[in-house]
């Protein structure tokens, strides 16, 4: 939002790919274009993300820039979480301050429902694939 204008409508929260720190959004805006948000630009309200400018909105090429070193995190749904090693289960969602830091991971555990678990020491691994047979 910009005042009461209605820019577009986030999809997706951009993670950087070492910290699963959020650093910006991905925005459908209303002309049907996917646009980058940097977090540094946008105040997050309860109610919607704030701009200063509809040019804090990047463009694709511009927007590539930053994800180079970064993950979606609807990639990021269903990924192995680890601390130190050991499984605690496939990644459902992430508790995010509004600095952007991950305060938390919840996970799904194979038969006894989801738990949360804080950040610290945290890994994401690749889901395994099972080779066809």
């Amino acid at each position: 939002m910009l005042d009461d204008l209605r820019l577009g409508a986030p999809t997706d929260a951009v993670l950087d790919s070492d910290s699963v720190r959020v650093v910006g959004l991905e925005v459908e805006c209303r002309d049907g274009v996917r646009r980058f948000l940097p977090l540094a630009a946008a105040r997050i309200r309860s109610d919607r993300v704030a701009v200063g400018s509809a040019l804090m909105l990047l463009e694709e090429d511009v927007g590539a820039f930053y994800r180079r070193r970064s993950s979606l995190f609807s990639a990021l749904v269903g990924q192995h979480v680890e601390r130190d090693g050991h499984p605690l289960g496939l990644l459902v969602d992430l508790v995010i301050a509004p600095d952007g830091t991950t305060e938390s991971v919840r996970v799904a555990v194979n038969g006894s429902g989801e738990h949360d678990h804080p950040r610290t020491g945290i890994m994401l691994r690749p889901a395994r694939r099972i080779p066809a047979a």
